[in-house]
C-alpha cells in the first residue's frame, strides 16, 4: 500500500514541475503586450499594442473628445479608430521619447445633427518614463484629422499609463 501511494505522488508532483513557476512580471513585460490609457483636456482614450523590439512598437488605439463647443449652443463629439507605429528614441534611461503616427477610422458627432465619418490619421510625440519593468507613464502631444466632407483637426495633450502583460 505505502508503495502505490509512493508511486502516485511521485506522478504528481512530477506534473506540478512540468508547469513550472508562474511567471514574474519580467517574463510578462518581456512578451512585449501592453495596453494603455490616456486622457487630456476632453479627450480620453485606450488601446492595446505590441513592443517588437526596444526601439518599435505599435498599438490600436480609439480616442474620443467629446464636448467641443461649436458656438450657437452647438457642441462637438470627435472619436477615431487607428492603427500607429511608434519609433522609441533609445537613451539607456527610465526616459524615452517617441515619434509616431497611425491611420484609420473617425467619426464627428454635431449636436445639430450634422454626422460625418471618413479617413482619420495621427501623428504623435512624446515622453515615456519607465515606472518599473511593467508600467510606464506616458506624456505626449497628439495630432489628429478628418478627412472628407467634413475636415476636422485636433491638437492635444495627454498623459496616461502603459501596462506591459
Amino acid at each position: 500500500m505505502a508503495a502505490a501511494w509512493l508511486v502516485a505522488t511521485v506522478g504528481s508532483a512530477a506534473a506540478a514541475d512540468a508547469y513550472g513557476a508562474p511567471p514574474t512580471a519580467e517574463a510578462y513585460a518581456a512578451s512585449g503586450f501592453y495596453l494603455r490609457g490616456d486622457a487630456g483636456l476632453q479627450i480620453v482614450g485606450g488601446g492595446i499594442g505590441y513592443q517588437w523590439n526596444p526601439m518599435f512598437r505599435t498599438d490600436l488605439r480609439f480616442d474620443y473628445g467629446y464636448n467641443y463647443h461649436l458656438g450657437h449652443d452647438d457642441n462637438l463629439d470627435f472619436g477615431t479608430a487607428t492603427a500607429n507605429a511608434y519609433i522609441d528614441i533609445p537613451l539607456n534611461s527610465v526616459i524615452k521619447p517617441y515619434v509616431g503616427g497611425g491611420v484609420g477610422y473617425g467619426f464627428v458627432n454635431v449636436d445639430s445633427g450634422h454626422d460625418h465619418d471618413g479617413l482619420a490619421t495621427a501623428l504623435t510625440g512624446g515622453i515615456t518614463f519607465d515606472v518599473s519593468s511593467i508600467v510606464a507613464i506616458d506624456v505626449g502631444y497628439r495630432y489628429r484629422r478628418l478627412w472628407g466632407d467634413f475636415d476636422l483637426d485636433e491638437h492635444q495633450v495627454t498623459a496616461g499609463l502603459r501596462f506591459k502583460f
